[in-house]
């Protein structure tokens, strides 16, 4: 802010204080698409207008543009850690891109969806990064309708651009790690078939037992919706099986805990009688008295990276979607801590977190 007494600062002071002409800095400010500044000159006239004091009216800026300068961000669930951290980053990189943001949640119910677009577009929005999708989703098309430009985050649906992570990988690398420590009975308490992370990790999980020899087995697989309620219910559900698992593969750390509880609650040590993978790698996975192995994806990034893509879509701009890769973090919940080689797991894989 200016000091008191201090000069207000304009856009004449901020390109004397940057280098550059005043179009130039009112361009770089602005947002206005097409203008072809570079990223070094952009940033120049920002922190010469930070150091100023200068704060842009996003009301005249609107009226400018024609734009409101909002983004809409639309989460399932907002009591989903991991969904928060994505959308954290991905409010803080809308204001760095000059927007502010309005977030409506779905409830993770096909009713409600509906119901949140038409909230988004009644509100104007330029352009929304939604996490709501399902397969085949037809709802994406009200905002195709309406020339409202979207872009997916974590899940995908059509041929939408969408940042999300290698799903199938990352089913795969949970799975090869159990297979790899001998197990040959691995549950998975799978997501909802009609999202694209649900159906990716399934698919992972059923491509490392066919490479190691192990046949599917349908009655392992129990689904889940993505909380520890419904993955305790499937994880009683595995318990009570003839032969019971000795592994098991759950969709997310949630369903992961949810898993552990029942394991416990069963007099089940972990992971001595049963190991557990969780998937997303959040903060509680790091906090349990056992800690959990779980796959990682760089969750800030994705959501600053499907704000980006939201914002050269509305530049005009062809854009790619981002498929990121996971990593395998190893921890307690599968492997004791005590009797493994330095650095290494049984199954050579590096240990970290």
């Amino acid at each position: 802010m200016p000091e008191s007494g201090r000069p207000k600062p304009t856009l004449k002071s901020i390109a004397a204080a940057a280098g550059v002409h005043p179009s130039t800095a009112s361009r770089a400010l602005s947002q206005q698409p097409g203008s072809r500044i570079p990223p070094a000159t952009i940033e120049r006239v920002r922190r010469a207008a930070e150091e100023l004091g200068y704060q842009v009216d996003p009301w005249a800026r609107s009226l400018r543009t024609g734009r409101s300068m909002l983004l809409g961000l639309g989460i399932p669930r907002i009591t989903d850690v991991v969904l928060a951290q994505m959308f954290e980053a991905a409010q803080e990189r809308a204001r760095q891109h000059g927007y502010e943001t309005i977030t409506v949640t779905s409830f993770d119910r096909p009713d409600e969806e509906a119901s949140s677009a038409r909230s988004l577009l009644e509100r104007r929005v330029d352009g929304v990064v939604l996490a709501t999708a399902r397969l085949n989703d037809e709802s994406l098309d009200m905002f195709r309708a309406q020339g409202c430009p979207i872009v997916l985050l974590n899940r995908s649906s059509g041929d939408h651009p969408v940042v999300r992570g290698d799903d199938e990988l990352g089913g795969y690398l949970a799975t090869d790690h159990l297979l790899g420590l001998g197990h040959r009975r691995i549950g998975h308490v799978a997501g909802p078939s009609n999202v694209s992370t649900g159906v990716g990790r399934l698919a992972g999980y059923k491509r490392a037992l066919a490479e190691h020899g192990v046949p599917f087995e349908p009655a392992l697989v129990r689904p889940g919706q993505f909380d520890a309620t419904s993955a305790m219910r499937a994880t009683e559900e595995l318990l009570a099986l003839p032969e019971r698992p000795t592994a098991i593969f759950a969709i997310n750390d949630m369903s992961a805990l949810g898993a552990m509880a029942v394991a416990q609650r069963h007099g089940l040590r972990v992971p001595d009688d049963i190991a557990i993978v969780g998937y997303n790698d959040s903060e509680v996975s790091r906090l349990l008295p056992i800690p959990m192995t779980t796959v990682r994806y760089p969750l800030a990034e994705m959501g600053e990276r499907a704000v980006d893509l939201l914002v050269a879509l509305l530049a005009g701009e062809d854009v790619q979607s981002v498929v990121m890769t996971p990593e395998l973090v190893v921890r307690a919940s599968t492997v004791p801590t005590t009797g493994l080689g330095r650095g290494a797991s049984p199954t050579g894989r590096p240990i970290t977190g």
